[in-house]
């Protein structure tokens, strides 16, 4: 179960887990949401679980929940990257939505 595996990387909005064949990069910001369908990422051109949410109009977008890496073609670094470039967009969004009240 995905739950158990275990985590080697963590960062604020993102966990890389270590699985039997992949490295398993899931979207913390995505918990809870419901596996839809499981396809090839568009933008990383690699497995992903997605979802769907719904903007203010009702209109449906499917979004990734993690994606699956192959140990075979990547390495944690690699996945790293990815996972900090998640990260820094999440960061930004949070400081653009968010600003401090001081």
């Amino acid at each position: 179960m995905l739950l158990d595996l275990p985590v080697l990387k963590k960062g604020t909005f993102y966990f890389i887990k270590d699985g039997d064949t992949n490295l398993i990069m899931e979207d913390n910001t995505k918990r809870g949401l419901t596996v839809k369908e499981t396809s090839i990422d568009e933008k990383l051109n690699v497995k992903a679980d997605k979802g769907m949410i719904h903007d203010i109009d009702g209109i449906g977008h499917w979004v990734p929940i993690r994606w699956y890496f192959p140990k075979n073609s990547y390495d944690l670094s690699q996945v790293v990257v990815h996972a900090e470039a998640m990260e820094k967009k999440y960061i930004e969004l949070r400081e653009l939505t968010c600003p401090d009240d001081d």
